[in-house]
């Protein structure tokens, strides 16, 4: 009499783990932000930071919300042609990694 194989635990799948802090120790704003956070304070800057990457994020949403308009489609067009050097029609990844 043959034996049904038996069950195998199905494979688990590690989470990555989670970046901590922030990866941008320095950046283009670093000084701005370094002198902001001597007149203004900690909590102040703090706020103001929450303030601006929302009005930042806003900004993307809207654009991306246009992105099936005919200015949409004008102005995504025009990224990649500026983004596609080698005019081949195709972003690579060399093209992609500079954009």
């Amino acid at each position: 009499m043959d034996m049904p194989p038996s069950p195998t635990k199905p494979a688990v799948k590690k989470a990555a783990p989670k970046k901590k802090g922030n990866p941008h120790k320095e950046g283009v704003f670093s000084p701005i932000v370094v002198a902001a956070g001597a007149v203004l304070g900690k909590d102040s800057l703090i706020k103001i930071r929450a303030k601006v990457i929302g009005l930042h994020s806003d900004l993307i949403k809207s654009f991306v919300a246009t992105s099936d308009t005919t200015f949409g489609e004008a102005v995504l067009k025009q990224l990649f042609n500026f983004v596609d050097t080698d005019n081949s029609g195709y972003l690579d990844k060399a093209e992609v990694a500079v954009a």
